[in-house]
C-alpha cells in the first residue's frame, strides 16, 4: 500500500546507456540485495508504484519528468540543459505538448541572456548538433519570463501555446504544385499554414507522419515518391521539383470483381497460419473496454452493434479452409449477428470478469471475429467490452470502431437507423488490390518475389543467433 519507486534486479538489467556515462551512474546503481561477491546492479525505472493485497503491482505515475514520444523515453532537463549552454539563453524549460491526442511534441520555453536574444532556428540548430533527433524540440518560445505559481514552481497550464512556424524564413507558393503541397504539409502536420521554404521536421514532423504525407502526395498528384526523398528535400518547394519527374502512381485502391473464392490477404494469412499452427487462443485478442454511466438501453446497444457488423463485412467473414488453402467467406447480414452477453456482477469481481471475456477463443473458420459482454455493477455503472480478432483489425481500427457503434448507438436509441455515407472500398477490396499489386510468389518477375529476394539477399550469412556486446 506504500507509494515508491521501482527497482529493477537479475540477470536481465542492462549494463548502462550507450556512450552516456553520467546518465548510467544515475539510473544504475548498486544493488545492496545481491549475493554476487562481485557487485550487481539495479535500474531505477523511475515509476512510482505500490504493492496491492493481490500481489499486483499497482503504477501510479512517474517520479520524474521522464516522457515516452514515439517510443522514445526522453528526459525534458536534459534538453533543457543543453539549451542553457547557449550564450543567449539564460533559463529553459522543456515539456510535451500535445496538440492532437496521441500526438506529443516536445516545446521548450527560454528566457534570453544579458548577452542577447536567441532565435528559434539558431536553438534548434544549437540543440541538434549535440542531441539525438526525437529530442530536438519541435518549437522553441522565446519569453519574458517562466509564468510561476504563487508556490514558485512553473505554471505549465499559463505557458502560451507553441508556434511551430514561429521564427521560421519562408515564403508563400508560386505554383499551383506548391500550394497543394503546403496545404497537405499543413493538414498532416495539425497546422494552419506552412511556407514552401519551411522544413517538415522542423515543423514536427518525423518517420510516421512522413509515411502518411507521401501516402496524401500519392492520392492527390498521382505519383509515386518514396519516404527517402521527403528526406533528402523536406520541403515543399523541393517535393514541388521532384513530382515533376516522378513516376505514376501504383494503381489505386478501388471495389474490385469479386471471385468466387476471396483469397487472404498476406497479414490474414499469418494470422491464420498461428491461428492453424497454435489452435483456438486469446493470443491475438483486441479487447476495447469502455466504462458506461446511466442507463443503458440494451436492445439498441444490440441493434447498434449488429449495424456496425454489417457496415464492416471485415467483422463478418469467416476463414474457412478448401482443399488446404483458407478463403475469406463474407456472411450475409443476417446471418452475422455479434453476440452481446449482458452479466450482473459485484464491482470488486469486475477485473476478473473482464480478464475472463479477454481471453475468449475466437473459432476463425465458423465464428464472426467480434462479440460484445456488457456488465453491470449497478443501476446507472456497466462496462462494456467488444472483443475483435486481430485477423480482423489492427490498433488503428479501435477508434473508428467505437466511433461507428456510438453513432449507431445514438441513433438507435432515437428509435432510427445509423445515417453513415456507403464505405468507398471494404477489406476483401484491398486484399484483390494487394494481391494483384505484388502478383505471384511463384512469379519470379512479381513484386513479391522481387521484395522477397531483396531480404534474403540483405539478410544472406546472418547468423541465426546475434551475439551482443555485452
Amino acid at each position: 500500500g506504500v507509494a515508491g519507486e521501482l527497482y529493477l534486479a537479475g540477470a536481465g538489467v542492462a549494463r548502462g546507456y550507450l556512450g552516456r556515462p553520467g546518465l548510467t551512474a544515475s539510473r544504475f546503481v548498486a544493488d545492496p540485495f545481491s549475493q554476487d561477491p562481485t557487485g550487481a546492479r539495479m535500474y531505477r525505472t523511475g515509476d512510482m508504484v505500490r504493492w496491492r493485497a493481490d500481489g499486483q503491482l499497482e503504477y501510479l505515475g512517474r517520479a520524474d519528468d521522464q516522457v515516452k514520444i514515439r517510443g522514445f523515453r526522453i528526459e525534458p532537463d536534459e534538453i533543457a540543459s543543453v539549451l542553457t549552454d547557449h550564450p543567449t539563453v539564460a533559463q529553459a524549460v522543456v515539456i510535451p505538448h500535445e496538440d492532437r491526442p496521441g500526438h506529443k511534441r516536445l516545446v521548450a520555453y527560454v528566457i534570453p541572456s544579458d548577452t542577447g536574444t536567441p532565435t528559434t532556428a539558431a536553438l534548434r540548430s544549437f540543440a541538434a548538433d549535440r542531441l539525438p533527433e526525437y529530442m530536438v524540440p519541435s518549437a522553441v518560445m522565446v519569453l519574458d519570463e517562466l509564468p510561476l505559481t504563487v508556490n514558485g514552481k512553473l505554471d505549465r497550464r499559463a505557458l502560451p501555446a507553441p508556434d511551430y512556424t514561429a521564427g521560421t524564413i519562408s515564403r508563400g507558393p508560386r505554383t499551383p504544385a506548391e500550394e497543394i503541397l503546403c496545404g497537405l504539409f499543413a493538414e498532416v502536420l495539425g497546422l494552419t499554414e506552412i511556407g514552401a521554404e519551411d522544413n517538415f521536421f522542423d515543423l514536427g514532423g518525423h518517420s510516421l507522419l512522413a509515411t502518411r504525407l507521401v501516402a496524401r502526395i500519392r492520392t492527390t498528384f498521382g505519383v509515386e515518391l518514396g519516404v527517402r526523398t521527403l528526406f533528402e528535400t523536406p520541403t515543399v518547394a523541393g517535393l514541388a521539383h521532384q513530382i515533376s519527374g516522378a513516376h505514376a502512381a501504383r494503381t489505386a485502391l478501388a471495389p474490385a470483381q469479386r471471385p468466387e473464392t476471396v483469397p487472404l490477404s498476406f497479414a490474414q494469412a499469418r494470422l491464420w497460419f498461428l491461428h492453424r499452427l497454435e489452435g483456438p487462443s486469446p493470443t491475438y485478442n483486441m479487447p476495447l473496454a469502455l466504462r458506461l454511466t446511466g442507463h443503458v438501453d440494451v436492445a439498441a446497444l444490440e441493434m447498434a452493434l449488429a449495424d456496425v457488423v454489417a457496415r464492416h463485412e471485415s467483422l463478418r467473414t469467416v476463414f474457412p479452409e478448401i482443399d488446404g488453402m483458407p478463403q475469406q467467406r463474407i456472411l450475409p447480414v443476417q446471418e452475422a449477428r455479434p453476440q452481446l452477453t449482458i452479466t450482473q456482477v459485484n464491482a470488486s469481481e469486475l477485473d476478473t470478469a473482464l480478464a475472463t471475456a479477454a481471453r475468449h477463443t475466437f473459432d476463425l473458420e465458423t465464428q464472426i471475429p467480434v462479440r460484445a459482454h456488457l456488465f453491470t455493477t449497478g443501476p446507472d455503472t456497466h462496462t462494456l467490452v467488444i472483443m475483435v480478432h486481430h485477423i480482423a483489425a489492427d490498433g488503428w481500427s479501435m477508434r473508428p470502431l467505437w466511433r461507428d457503434v456510438s453513432t449507431a448507438y445514438q441513433a438507435r436509441c432515437a428509435g432510427q437507423e445509423p445515417e453513415w455515407a456507403e464505405l468507398p472500398v471494404q477489406y476483401a477490396d484491398y486484399t484483390l488490390w494487394q494481391r494483384d499489386l505484388l502478383g505471384d510468389v511463384e512469379d519470379p518477375h512479381s513484386e513479391i518475389s522481387a521484395q522477397v529476394e531483396y531480404w534474403k539477399q540483405t539478410l544472406a550469412g546472418l547468423p541465426d543467433r546475434i551475439s551482443l556486446p555485452t
